[in-house]
């Protein structure tokens, strides 16, 4: 619950999250946050997307395959695609046109779509990568 209240939250709030290498007062609340929301797999995967911390999410990601995968824990994650689609992460949906700048966003969102069963929020997800996939900008390989 409280995730959904910081996701929803204005948005100069969560620009403090935004930046981490160089803002210390952000540095000081994804800290915090994280060792709340660390409990809960799909919180702190929402905390790391909204902080643009894509390659600790993706990380995440990697390590939760290990999780059983249940029907509350598939609702947390069409919830989090559902927001994902709003206007609250319109910065992640122009990112995504940076491929070779922002990788792990890809590998994030795709884990997500791995994980989602067919519905509306599969359907919704994987339109959007393919649209970005169909434009062109995945043959761009990241820089290691």
């Amino acid at each position: 619950m409280l995730n959904m209240i910081l996701i929803t939250l204005p948005e100069q709030f969560r620009k403090r999250l935004k930046g981490l290498e160089t803002r210390q007062d952000g540095q000081a609340l994804f800290t915090t946050l994280y060792r709340s929301w660390c409990h809960n797999a799909i919180a702190v995967f929402s905390l790391c997307m909204l902080a643009q911390d894509y390659e600790h999410a993706s990380n995440l990601l990697s390590a939760g395959a290990d999780l059983e995968i249940t029907v509350p824990l598939l609702i947390q994650v069409d919830k989090l695609v559902q927001l994902i689609k709003s206007p609250v992460f319109t910065y992640l949906h122009l990112q995504l046109l940076e491929p070779e700048r922002y990788p792990y966003l890809f590998k994030c969102l795709y884990g997500l779509l791995m994980l989602l069963p067919q519905s509306t929020s599969f359907v919704s997800l994987h339109s959007r990568l393919n649209g970005v996939n169909s434009a062109g900008f995945l043959h761009i390989a990241p820089k290691a």
